[in-house]
């Protein structure tokens, strides 16, 4: 597999140079486990992911980090999975019980045990992290810091904005990664889940790394709803603001699993492998994987896998070749903005809830080269020569493999890949 990233320092300082010998580690960077709302052990998750040729993985617990001593009781329906799959994999006494005020519990394994259970240098390791999960009653502001060593915990105050609620988990991430002197790959989760956040929000977020633009769970609405744009969009006029605007750069695009389910049978909703990234990195360690993701060398993917991703920037070219699978036809749109693109946009009106809340839209942006199509073609194979008019160019792979599921008009689960925007200028020091 020959998979190439080329970077000078006036464009895209963001992948590895063509001499190094890193190599792709797949991974998913949101999942829930019995720790929070996810209906299996820590362990098995872990298990899951390892078995299925996962290289990493990150446990997001809502609020919490599987850390220290903690007993739950399962409902009914929940502990006859539980039990049965951890006994089939590590014998009837893995799973250590008890009885409290006359109910069952059962104790849940820390990430300290889990990592002792399943990591393997160089072939499978965990990274800590959570979801930031703040005004619940209100808009749904979720966002996942990886590679952290400590709960990153918000005050509870509906009374606060959207922007507000960003920036207190931004000052959190921000503080503990100069704390630690680790790196720590922070990202919006699913912004189009209650419609909570819009381009113009995504955009203000200095310090912010990356946005899910694929989330396989139930509800985040990656399409819009026909009156509110795509999380593809919002992502397109997000970085179109931020390198047009405010000399910012990018935010890299994440696809995960945001996986809760895992005693599914034949039914893959919300089960995890569907929406993972492939990193290039030096080592399978936290912080070489987060660094990564940090630079933006990673691409996201719901099935397609590529052969070769290659930015040379001293060509301003942008090549891909698609691991192909026999019988599978392909499509790549090279997809970005224009340099001199106009930011004119007209306003939209909140759209109220059934609970009288009233959600922002992203506006209307009337020029249409904001996250147009450069070029596309068929096949497996295509290279774009920037011609110096681009703003940023990223690339989208499109398949004709069956998708895993689809149980609305507004979900994509279309076989797919996405690299991240490349050909954009630094800001001056």
């Amino acid at each position: 597999m020959r998979i190439i990233l080329i970077a000078i320092a006036l464009f895209t300082p963001i992948f590895l140079s063509a001499e190094d010998e890193s190599n792709w580690y797949k991974g998913n960077t949101h999942t829930h486990t019995l720790w929070s709302d996810g209906d299996d052990l820590p362990e098995s998750v872990a298990d899951w992911y390892k078995s299925n040729g996962y290289d990493f993985l990150v446990l997001s617990d809502h609020n919490i980090l599987s850390r220290g001593e903690r007993w739950k009781e399962l409902r009914a329906d929940e502990a006859g999975p539980v039990m049965k799959k951890a006994a089939k994999r590590w014998g009837k006494k893995h799973v250590q019980t008890r009885v409290s005020n006359g109910k069952k519990q059962i104790r849940l394994m820390p990430l300290s045990e889990v990592r002792d259970l399943l990591e393997e240098p160089g072939k499978f390791i965990m990274i800590e992290g959570l979801e930031m999960t703040t005004n619940p009653s209100r808009y749904s502001v979720h966002t996942n810091p990886m590679n952290i060593s400590a709960l990153l915990e918000t005050e509870k105050n509906s009374d606060r904005s959207v922007e507000q609620e960003l920036a207190v988990h931004e000052r959190l991430v921000h503080g503990h990664q100069e704390e630690t002197g680790n790196p720590v790959f922070w990202q919006v989760n699913h912004p189009n889940f209650k419609f909570a956040i819009t381009s113009e929000q995504l955009a203000g977020v200095e310090g912010l790394h990356g946005v899910e633009i694929m989330n396989s769970s139930r509800n985040c609405f990656n399409l819009g709803d026909g009156s509110r744009p795509s999380v593809e969009r919002i992502w397109d006029i997000a970085n179109t603001l931020r390198l047009k605007r405010d000399g910012l750069p990018p935010i890299y695009g994440t696809a995960t699993d945001d996986t809760h389910d895992y005693h599914i049978g034949d039914r893959v909703i919300n089960s995890p492998g569907t929406s993972w990234v492939m990193v290039r990195s030096a080592e399978l360690t936290s912080n070489t994987i987060t660094g990564a993701m940090q630079r933006g060398a990673f691409y996201s993917s719901t099935g397609v896998i590529l052969k070769t991703l290659e930015f040379d920037a001293e060509n301003r070219t942008l090549t891909i070749e698609v691991d192909a699978e026999k019988g599978v036809n392909y499509r790549i749109q090279f997809i970005g903005s224009h340099k001199d693109v106009s930011l004119a946009h007209e306003h939209v009106a909140s759209i109220v809830d059934d609970k009288g809340l009233a959600h922002p839209v992203s506006p209307d942006y009337l020029d249409e080269r904001i996250g147009t199509t450069f070029q596309e073609s068929s096949g497996p194979n295509a290279l774009y020569r920037m011609t110096g008019d681009e703003l940023y160019v990223r690339a989208v792979i499109h398949s004709n493999a069956p998708p895993y599921f689809k149980y609305d008009a507004f979900s994509d689960f279309e076989k797919k890949a996405w690299t991240q925007p490349v050909g954009w200028k630094a800001r001056e020091p």
